[in-house]
């Protein structure tokens, strides 16, 4: 079973392969990644015969932004694409998009993160009017640079990334986040790291095979009453054991919480 506390384990799927890898790892929500590619999305007949045969439903993640200061693209052509993108979203039945957009106010200037979350803004109202929720996903910014975004958009979600919030900081943003804004999590992405400064510590490791601290991420994650999927962020080879050792978190979670009722 698959299922704990309202949590639902789904799997990322970056095309046709792992899609099938995912479902007969038997999981019922593919996470289809268009970061390394749009040959899934370009397909939608297949992807809605799989949806039949294997009782599958779809959440969608969007293409890199490209340059993360070059509002120009980020405001013409890029948020073209993300519109296109709702509409195939759409097709297939899939009412959730998780997006990057850098807000990084370290490495990214103030004023040109207060226009990107406009351009949010506006996506976020396209969005709404397909019946798309739109969902930005945590990078190494911290809460104050997300609040830019959360402020301009009541109806932008959050995707909560764990393995991303251990990159360029001493705690685990993703507590930070949760803490701050619990009712705005529309999703959740779980994967593993050693921690680090670079891109390439983003190493999207089985979960337990690093440094993050998923017990106390999931304790705070079914405290808040969280209800949704998340995501599996790992090689396809590595769900199985990556969903093994979640559900026996989550089970010990589940036992202790009983425990504490009881008194």
């Amino acid at each position: 079973m698959d299922c704990r506390e309202g949590l639902v384990l789904a799997g990322r799927a970056h095309n046709f392969k792992e899609l099938e890898a995912v479902a007969r790892a038997g999981l019922k929500i593919v996470e289809i990644n268009l970061l390394h590619g749009q040959e899934a999305m370009a397909k939608p007949g297949e992807l809605k015969d799989m949806a039949q045969q294997w009782g599958l439903s779809y959440l969608v993640h969007a293409p890199n932004e490209g340059d993360p200061k070059d509002l120009h693209k980020l405001g013409g052509a890029f948020l073209d694409l993300i519109l296109r993108l709702m509409d195939n979203c759409l097709e297939i039945g899939a009412r959730l998009l998780t997006i990057h957009f850098w807000m990084d106010r370290r490495f990214i200037p103030e004023e040109v993160v207060r226009k990107k979350a406009r351009i949010l803004a506006r996506m976020v109202k396209e969005g709404e009017g397909r019946g798309i929720r739109l969902s930005l996903e945590n990078l190494s910014e911290d809460s104050q640079d997300l609040m830019v975004a959360m402020d301009e958009s009541p109806g932008l979600g959050l995707t909560l990334d764990v393995g991303h919030g251990e990159l360029m900081c001493e705690r685990n943003r993703a507590l930070e986040l949760l803490e701050l804004f619990p009712k705005r999590v529309l999703h959740v992405h779980l994967h593993d790291n050693l921690g680090g400064d670079l891109l390439g510590n983003d190493l999207h490791l089985p979960v337990g095979e690093g440094k993050i601290d998923f017990r106390s991420f999931l304790e705070r994650l079914v405290g808040s009453g969280y209800k949704g999927a998340a995501t599996l962020e790992v090689p396809v080879e590595n769900i199985k054991i990556s969903m093994g050792r979640i559900l026996g978190i989550l089970e010990e979670i589940r036992k202790n919480r009983i425990k504490g009722e009881m008194g």
